[in-house]
């Protein structure tokens, strides 16, 4: 399936250009020409990349990826800011907010197809990462509750460390269920005692 991008520009013939070279790379493209459409654009289109043009009526571009950061339904989206301006304050103040990369005005094919490639694989590689975190998370959770489980069975039934995991995967098994709803069923039963 195509990566859908919104090319926002507001410079009708900038976001032609950008346009017609994904298209032929094999984009699917939607485009807006200021902040708040684009704004209004990911909302309804929801795409897997935005190139986003700075310097805009109504929202700039930085304005734009603020906005995007705040919500964490976009907060990870891509972004490649375009400019006219090669100031290293410019790029600071993009990369600082979020931006995948930057390009300065005006773009080719040749710049624009590589940084897309590069800030779609760097989402994926960033959204690995999160899913890995959130695993550990996961896992560091459970293992913590399991422990306390362990140690109300150890200490109310007398049993050794082996006999209370041995209990809880029992009980988990018997009931179909995740071992961590099993500790979280033992510990809120002492509570209660």
């Amino acid at each position: 399936m195509a990566k859908k991008i919104l090319a926002v520009d507001d410079e009708r013939h900038i976001v032609r250009l950008v346009q017609v070279n994904l298209e032929r790379a094999g984009y699917k493209v939607v485009t807006a020409y200021d902040g708040k459409e684009a704004l209004d654009k990911v909302q309804s289109e929801r795409p897997d990349l935005i190139v986003l043009d700075v310097m805009m009526p109504y929202m700039d571009g930085f304005e734009v990826l603020q906005t995007l950061k705040k919500n964490p339904a976009t907060r990870e989206l891509p972004v490649i800011m375009l400019t006219a301006y090669s100031d290293d304050n410019y790029v600071d103040s993009a990369l600082d907010a979020g931006a995948c990369a930057y390009l300065v005005k005006p773009i080719t094919s040749e710049q624009l197809l590589p940084a897309i490639k590069l800030a779609i694989a760097r989402f994926h590689t960033l959204q690995m990462s999160i899913e890995e975190a959130t695993d550990l998370r996961e896992a560091l959770e459970t293992r913590k509750l399991v422990e306390r489980a362990k140690g109300i069975l150890m200490e109310r039934q007398q049993l050794s460390e082996s006999d209370a995991f041995r209990r809880i995967q029992k009980i988990s098994r018997d009931k179909c269920q995740m071992m961590k709803i099993t500790a979280q069923e033992i510990i809120k039963a002492s509570e209660l005692l």
